[in-house]
């Protein structure tokens, strides 16, 4: 697959808890790319229809009273997915992020999967003397300015601007080598 051809999705979620089985999604933010220009994107907080752990809230600053009212998975899970149609899934732990979203879709009757990318594994692979390549490192180290970190969008906009900088920064050879190695299915 050639990464210029398709739609990169930049995707992050902030969750009840780190169970993808028995855990909920609280928000989802998608920055869709095109060239590294956001040409759309999706967002929107989630009722979980559970309890929102103290931790949690004082670590995403979500709150119960802004998930009231808010559409549950399933109701948003048909807008997502026709969404999220061609293109390769981004995430920093890929793994958390497309495990959850799997989930849920599989609860909302919704067989998905797609390309996916990890960006903690590409930060190593492009930074590879750097021992740190959590979401925290990689901002200070390409110097982004985050006003929300642990909400969904402003860690997406991360993302990007994490791509943005190494087609900036990297042998574009080198940066597609490393992307096309990264790449599962």
């Amino acid at each position: 697959m050639n990464f210029k051809q398709k739609p990169l999705f930049f995707v992050d979620i902030e969750t009840t808890g780190p169970k993808s089985t028995s855990d909920s999604i609280l928000e989802i933010a998608v920055l869709k790319t095109v060239d590294n220009v956001v040409v759309d994107k999706f967002e929107t907080l989630l009722d979980p229809k559970r309890p929102i752990p103290y931790f949690i809230q004082n670590f995403t600053g979500i709150k119960p009273a802004m998930v009231v009212g808010m559409p549950s998975f399933a109701e948003i899970a048909r807008d997502l997915y026709e969404f999220l149609a061609d293109g390769v899934f981004v995430a920093h732990n890929v793994s958390f992020d497309y495990n959850f979203l799997r989930n849920e879709f599989a609860k909302a009757g919704i067989d998905w999967q797609m390309p996916r990318l990890c960006t903690v594994k590409l930060s190593r692979k492009m930074f590879p003397l750097e021992r740190k390549h959590n979401l925290d490192s990689v901002i200070e180290r390409i110097g982004v300015k985050i006003e929300n970190r642990h909400r969904a969008l402003d860690d997406c906009q991360v993302l990007v601007e994490l791509m943005q900088h190494l087609q900036d920064n990297h042998c574009p050879i080198e940066l597609d080598k490393q992307l096309q190695s990264l790449l599962s299915n």
